[in-house]
């Protein structure tokens, strides 16, 4: 539902505020802002027509004369504190032609959801956690998309609610067991059932029509929030869904891997918590993305050369593994790293371990590396000099200590060279960062000694120690006498 979609994210957005109707406006005791007026009066709502792009309004009450101005707003129209809305009010509402957002309004009595049905927008109901047979009724004469706050539908409302006409999103509901709903929502190229934990294969099948495939370009996306992946719910789901998402769920089976192995898929589990050999390489297996970047700290040792082998045999999908802290796996290491400049989900940047053998295994690897930003702790001077040999800029900005040797490696980096996590230069450091050819970070140095200032006074590129707190004055007059060197401006 990319137009659904659309709309909310805007009302989402802070630009829609700071574009729309509640840019600021000259208020005062005498003149005070209507939109943020408990009752409205029509000169009032009258005002608030010439407000551009949305309106978000306080109100408490909404006489039925006061809706039917601000219905004639063209723009997106949210009302935040209104918790009732009378069939008149809602009547006049409903002649708008953009959507209309209710977030506080919590009771939909039949004769409301009728007047509102006349909508032709998007209607906005997240407040509404009940549904009635007859309100739901009412609601599927509406033709435009609908959102639902309810958690509960009863059958006899979900098979009414299945008539309207117009995507559905239900992302607060906890069960799904209407087979008419479920196969309504199934028509959609979106489906939102973030609060469904548990689904039937029936049910599973139903949302999941292989047709949509065909009908919508593959773009089919389903969102689901279950605890639990039965196999062959697993096989309905992939069957007529190729974006999954699915961030509730902590652990699946090698058996539901396995269904979703070895075709395209954007699998979305930001919930793992655990993956097995199998259940890895399945997962790997296959094109499109696998992203669990909360997974971590780290993968088993089984687990990462199981996925390492898989991506060896050829193609594979793309594993977001941003949740890693550690490595200890040198195969998986180059296998992940390697992937050089091809985008988000093949960056490593919550690295903040490696071990000896991963150090070295990255030092030998041939071609590029992406970067390891959260590094804590660099002392392979070989993978140093690797990555200050790579082109573009180059951040370690959690390393709070480096070795001489270190710094000699990186210093050798022709480009913008990130290290504001040291905390202390010495001399010797000092000496070889001077000759760095390019930006120098330094921000994180909080002091310095006589020689190590002198030592990187002697710098040619920009260096930036917007940190230090204190030196001693020769230190600091020979800092100074670079003009490339920023200092706080306390000690300048």
């Amino acid at each position: 539902m990319p137009n659904f979609m659309t709309t909310r994210l805007i009302s989402a957005l802070s630009v829609a505020a700071l574009l729309g109707g509640i840019l600021p406006v000259q208020t005062s005791a005498q003149n005070p802002d209507p939109a943020r007026a408990k009752t409205l009066t029509v000169e009032q709502a009258t005002e608030l027509l010439k407000r551009p792009n949305a309106l978000r309004l306080g109100v408490t009450e909404l006489s039925a004369e006061a809706a039917v101005v601000l219905a004639k707003f063209p723009g997106e129209l949210r009302f935040e504190a209104l918790t009732t809305l009378s069939p008149e009010a809602a009547t006049a509402l409903a002649g708008r032609e953009g959507p209309l957002e209710l977030p506080k309004l919590a009771v939909l009595p039949p004769s409301v959801a009728k007047a509102l049905s006349g909508l032709k927008g998007g209607l906005v109901l997240p407040g509404v956690k009940e549904l009635s047979a007859a309100a739901a009724e009412a609601l599927a004469a509406h033709v435009g998309p609908l959102d639902l706050g309810v958690t509960e539908l009863p059958d006899e409302a979900a098979a009414a609610l299945a008539k309207h006409p117009g995507d559905i999103r239900l992302k607060s509901l906890k069960s799904l067991t209407s087979l008419k709903l479920a196969e309504r929502l199934g028509q959609q190229e979106w489906v939102y059932i973030d609060g469904v934990s548990r689904l039937s294969p029936d049910i599973a099948k139903a949302l999941c029509p292989p047709v949509n495939l065909e009908k919508f370009k593959g773009h089919v996306q389903f969102y689901v929030g279950l605890t639990e992946l039965p196999a062959d719910v697993a096989a309905a789901i992939i069957a007529g869904r190729r974006h999954i998402s699915a961030y509730s769920l902590e652990s699946i089976s090698d058996e539901a891997a396995a269904a979703w192995s070895g075709t395209f898929a954007n699998i979305r589990l930001f919930g793992l918590k655990s993956l097995s050999p199998a259940a890895g390489a399945s997962l790997t297996k296959g094109t499109g993305i696998f992203d669990i970047r909360m997974f971590g700290p780290e993968l088993s040792e089984e687990t990462a050369a199981a996925i390492a082998k898989q991506i060896a045999a050829g193609s594979h999908r793309q594993i977001d593994f941003n949740g890693l802290k550690k490595l200890t796996s040198p195969d998986l290491a180059v296998a992940v790293i390697s992937r050089y400049g091809q985008g988000p989900h093949s960056t490593l940047h919550g690295v903040a371990e490696i071990t000896d053998d991963v150090a070295k295994a990255l030092a030998e690897y041939k071609g590029k590396l992406n970067g390891l930003p959260s590094l804590t702790s660099l002392t392979s001077a070989p993978l140093a000099a690797k990555y200050a040999a790579q082109p573009g800029d180059l951040k370690f900005a959690k390393l709070t200590t480096i070795s001489d040797d270190i710094a000699k490696a990186l210093a050798t980096h022709k480009g913008k060279l990130d290290l504001s996590g040291l905390h202390s230069l010495s001399p010797d450091a000092a000496k070889t960062l001077a000759s760095h050819e390019g930006e120098l970070k330094l921000d994180g140095v909080k002091e310095i000694s006589d020689e190590a200032a002198k030592a990187l006074a002697q710098a040619t590129g920009m260096v930036s120690m917007g940190g230090l707190a204190t030196a001693p004055p020769a230190a600091l007059a020979a800092l100074k006498a670079n003009a490339k060197i920023t200092l706080p401006a306390r000690l300048k």
